[in-house]
């Protein structure tokens, strides 16, 4: 089979592989597409971020097969001792795999392992024709969801997971700082689950636009005072939540106007700042404006989660997505053919402005 082997950075080939044979509790998976996040894109060029470590000790072993997290695919063959899964069913893989030894496992706290065992890392991810996982991170794609849609649902259930177990009431003003794939994914979430208002936030016109046509609140950044359109709109209060989902390098988390700044000057005296975005980097922050104001800054949890004895995460993404209740292929507009295509794939989506994207490209196998 064909698989992509990482040399160094910005170093990949396209060579074939043997072909695995799942055991125990292995399922292969035929890959039908796959994507990569910007992370991945950026440990490929060499950056010192995270997972940065994990990837130089792969490499130092020789060629490695890495990234490739966000997928989609069909079960192929399973292990003997497989009983969810079987050959035919379509998957995508929202989990991480906790030890379960540490104390934290053996306490019931697995979201908190940290010593987990992540897809495209540790483990081959879906940059290949084929790939072998154990059952657990595994999760069913129901019918309706399109191979497009599956390959992006990986981050749109990290999306549901941080707004369902956010701070969040019935009625709150919701404010989101960077409608980016998560951001727009979770200003959408925001009124499913029963926000009054919902500012989307961002300096980009054609996201903006797409964000009023859901019945978001469009607030330019670069023309407007963000804080003040809210806190008029709100009589003076600000929103009740706010969704950082912006990330990258920043500077400052509590003055000027990197996103981080703005969603601390959005959010009211008590309210919650959610971090969805990954801040790249160092920033500098004035801890006494964050406790004058009362503010929280969550820190999102990992891991598929259970909101009920009937439902959890990874099953109630896919779900929403089936039933129209959330849309994420608004943000679907590259796709690629094959994985010699890789390079391409990684140029769009780490420069989307400038190839008219508005999410990562995707490669169908």
């Amino acid at each position: 089979m064909e698989a992509l082997l990482f040399r160094d950075s910005n170093d990949a080939v396209v060579e074939d592989v043997p072909r695995p044979t799942p055991e125990g509790d292995e399922v292969l998976i035929k890959v039908d597409r796959v994507q990569l996040s910007v992370t991945e894109c950026n440990l490929y060029e060499g950056a010192d971020i995270a997972h940065s470590e994990q990837v130089r000790r792969r490499l130092a072993d020789g060629p490695a097969r890495l990234f490739g997290h966000e997928f989609c695919g069909t079960v192929a063959e399973t292990g003997k001792a497989v009983t969810d899964f079987e050959a035919g069913d379509r998957v995508y893989a929202p989990g991480k795999i906790p030890c379960r030894e540490c104390a934290y496992c053996t306490s019931s706290y697995e979201n908190y392992c940290p010593n987990k065992t992540q897809i495209g890392y540790d483990l081959p991810g879906g940059l290949a024709e084929y790939v072998l996982l154990p059952d657990d991170p595994l999760c069913t794609l129901p019918d309706e969801v399109s191979d497009a849609e599956g390959a992006a649902m990986q981050p749109f259930e990290s999306t549901v997971r941080s707004v369902a177990t956010a701070d969040f009431t019935p009625g709150s003003v919701v404010a989101v700082v960077g409608t980016g794939v998560m951001g727009y994914q979770c200003a959408q979430l925001a009124k499913l689950f029963g926000a009054d208002r919902v500012f989307a936030i961002d300096i980009d016109e054609e996201k903006l636009e797409i964000a009023e046509r859901r019945g978001l609140i469009p607030v330019n950044a670069k023309t407007e005072d963000a804080p003040a359109v809210v806190r008029e709109a709100t009589g003076g209060i600000g929103a009740d939540l706010v969704f950082e989902a912006a990330g990258g390098p920043q500077q400052h988390g509590t003055e000027g106007n990197d996103p981080l700044a703005q969603a601390m000057h959005v959010v009211r005296r008590g309210g919650t700042v959610v971090q969805i975005g990954h801040i790249i980097g160092d920033i500098e922050l004035s801890p006494r404006k964050v406790k004058s104001r009362k503010v929280d800054w969550v820190q999102p949890v990992y891991g598929v989660t259970a909101f009920s004895p009937n439902m959890d995460s990874a099953r109630y993404a896919p779900k929403l997505v089936a039933t129209d209740q959330v849309s994420i292929d608004d943000y679907i507009t590259h796709e690629l053919e094959g994985l010699d295509s890789f390079e391409e794939l990684v140029e769009i989506t780490l420069n989307k402005p400038k190839h008219g994207a508005l999410g990562p490209a995707q490669i169908i196998l």
